[in-house]
């Protein structure tokens, strides 16, 4: 079993939507915490080493500049109003695009999942899309498939989720493959969350 921790990287952008941080990132830090374990190191990265507004009134940071941050095995993009302004950010998509293919996961959030259709990382991929993104999202990634009929889908190592909520759900799914069902369930207990486990699903929507 592995013992070192995996590199989680948060990327962050100004409006972001908080909870679609908050909600995996509650999954991902509370596992191994009973027994003082640390399964993944988080870190967050942006364009630039400033701390980021949320659509929610509060700051993120410290942000890591992209340049300096470790590969991740584990990338997770938040949506929010900023994920559509984010687009244009040459750095910000040149940058998912490459660490994006050598990541071990994929963990995109509402509007997130447009960064990773402009990055070439859902090509043929089934995605879980707020019905609003699905225009844009077909512009971007025109082989993607998305839906609006499940809150969250995971096919491959590619895990996207409509919003927040199934975020967490969906890190949970990503845990167990990681980390086994069991520990899935631990962490989904401590948060109070009715998760009924059963095995990891793959979400393949025609």
């Amino acid at each position: 079993m592995r013992t070192s921790s995996r590199s989680l990287v948060v990327v962050v952008f100004p409006e972001l939507e908080l909870l679609d941080v908050t909600a995996p990132l509650g999954v991902f830090t509370s596992a191994g915490r009973a027994w003082n374990w640390r399964p993944f190191k988080v870190t967050l990265a942006g364009s630039t080493a400033l701390a980021v507004s949320t659509c929610n009134q509060l700051e993120l940071g410290p942000v890591t500049a992209l340049a300096d941050c470790p590969a991740p095995e584990l990338l997770l993009v938040p949506g929010g109003y900023g994920a559509r302004r984010a687009l244009d950010d040459v750095e910000l998509v040149e940058w998912l695009a490459d660490v994006g293919r050598r990541a071990t996961h994929l963990l995109g959030v509402g509007a997130g999942v447009l960064l990773l259709g402009r990055a070439g990382l859902l090509d043929g991929v089934s995605v879980a899309a707020p019905a609003q993104t699905v225009p844009s999202l077909l512009e971007l990634a025109p082989s993607a498939r998305p839906t609006a009929l499940h809150p969250e889908v995971l096919d491959g190592k590619v895990a996207t989720a409509v919003g927040g909520g199934a975020a967490l759900r969906s890190a949970l799914r990503v845990l167990a493959s990681l980390l086994g069902e069991r520990q899935a369930r631990a962490v989904a207990q401590e948060l109070g969350y009715p998760w009924e486990g059963g095995g990891v699903k793959i979400e393949i929507v025609g």
